[in-house]
């Protein structure tokens, strides 16, 4: 087998520079070897303080096929008033007037009237707390408005 010229002049090189290295790397001779060094007593380190933690990242999180769980629906719908906090404690007429009415609820007593002289009564248009008005009274119902979300109530009186 005939090697061309530069395959042979390549492999001539190798085996050259293999030879040199083998013959640079002899032990070093006694004579060479470096002074002996002293070591002097080590003295008490103090104690190394801990590291602060490190956040580990999870570079492999657990996965699954399952797709996701929906989303949840969002509710559309118009807030609701709370539920009526007044009941009907006592009514009455006075000699062929118009209708009296005391509701109690939120720990107070409330006189409704259309026209009286009873002193503190409220009367159509008229706030009950902050949050009611009474829109009208008659002979079988009390009409309220929950004023945040203007939603009318209705109290019936009949049943009472």
């Amino acid at each position: 087998m005939k090697l061309p010229l530069y395959l042979r002049v390549l492999l001539l090189l190798t085996l050259v520079g293999c030879g040199w290295l083998f013959w640079q790397d002899t032990p070093d001779s006694p004579d060479r070897a470096p002074p002996p060094v002293v070591a002097k007593p080590l003295e008490p380190q103090p104690e190394p303080t801990p590291a602060p933690p490190v956040a580990t990242v999870d570079l492999f999180p657990a996965q699954t096929w399952a797709p996701p769980p929906p989303p949840r629906p969002v509710d559309t719908s118009p807030p609701k008033p709370p539920p009526l906090p007044f009941t009907v404690s006592a009514q009455w007429r006075y000699e062929n007037q118009s209708k009296i009415i005391v509701l109690s609820g939120n720990g107070k007593q409330y006189t409704l009237c259309n026209r009286c002289s009873v002193v503190g009564r409220i009367v159509p248009g008229k706030m009950l707390d902050a949050n009611y008005r009474l829109d009208s009274l008659t002979d079988t119902a009390v009409v309220l408005t929950y004023m945040p979300l203007k939603h009318v109530s209705t109290l019936r009186l009949d049943k009472h």
